[in-house]
């Protein structure tokens, strides 16, 4: 018997299969299952090559949790995304966000903050009750996120332009875009074919150059991780007993600077709090919900 867990994020999925042991047998990575940003046929395409990917016909069971959702999925929802695909005697979808707080080993309360190409928070109450805050979307939030240090980044380098000031962060941007006067970078960043990911991935250039000593990428992060730290501090005052808030999130694992600062903020206000990176992978916790199923 074999039980499929996935972890749908904003730029890629992973998935991991076990065994009726809990072992886990292989993981594999794909494309996006959002199909809130790239459509449903393309989530099902993205979704179809990951499957075929992990090589198993048939799963007793399978858990998805997917970045599109605020909240669980219907199964009229659920079989849009994965009949034809996910061959399983039973599949239960969720957010990305459910797994990733199923992920937060606590003794009671367990809040998660998530800064990937999207942000968010959660957390359980004593009552069993899920509280989220953030996770508003790029277009009205997601503070922190890739997509938010990039698109932040980018207006400080607008600036940087207009002043005709020369900084790594500018010629930095400049490489990316694969242009050597910024401003030929507008119909690039304007285009169709330049998604959220996409644009989301100069959040890695932003981060080494912050620790390289940048001064301007320092600030961005700095900014964003005050800015993220907002809506956490509003979870945990919904979440009153909380003792853990797990972090995940590609933000938070490399980009030093934005993890200290925020914890630093977090902290100040929560002194008894206890800060760190989540003890499970959330593919490997949707496997194990998998076989709870």
């Amino acid at each position: 018997m074999y039980y499929l867990g996935i972890d749908g994020g904003g730029t890629k999925t992973v998935a991991a299969v076990s065994d009726e042991n809990g072992n886990i047998v292989l993981k594999k990575t794909g494309r996006t299952i959002n199909f809130y940003s790239v459509g449903m046929d393309t989530a099902r395409l993205n979704l179809e090559a990951l499957i075929n990917d992990i090589g198993i016909a048939q799963f007793d069971a399978a858990f998805i949790g997917c970045s599109a959702l605020d909240c669980e999925a219907d199964e009229e929802l659920t079989a849009k995304l994965c009949n034809g695909i996910i061959n399983a005697k039973k599949i239960r979808m969720h957010s990305d966000v459910y797994i990733a707080l199923k992920s937060v080993t606590a003794e009671k309360c367990p809040c998660v903050a998530i800064c990937g190409t999207g942000s968010i928070a959660a957390g359980e109450d004593e009552d069993g009750n899920i509280h989220v805050t953030g996770g508003w979307g790029h277009i009205l939030g997601d503070e922190g996120s890739a997509y938010s240090i990039a698109l932040t980044a980018l207006k400080s380098c607008c600036t940087l332009s207009d002043k005709d000031e020369k900084t790594r962060l500018l010629d930095s941007a400049n490489e990316f875009f694969g242009v050597d006067d910024f401003r030929k970078a507008i119909d690039i960043i304007y285009s169709p074919d330049m998604t959220k990911d996409r644009l989301a991935r100069f959040a890695s250039v932003v981060g080494y150059l912050a620790d390289e000593g940048d001064e301007t990428a320092q600030s961005v992060m700095i900014h964003e991780s005050i800015r993220f730290a907002a809506p956490v501090h509003y979870l945990l005052q919904k979440v009153k007993n909380c003792d853990i808030l797990g972090l995940y999130g590609g933000v938070f694992l490399h980009n030093r600077i934005f993890r200290e600062r925020f914890c630093e903020l977090i902290s100040n206000g929560h002194p008894d709090l206890t800060i760190k990176l989540i003890d499970t992978p959330p593919e490997e916790t949707a496997a194990t919900l998998a076989r709870n199923l």
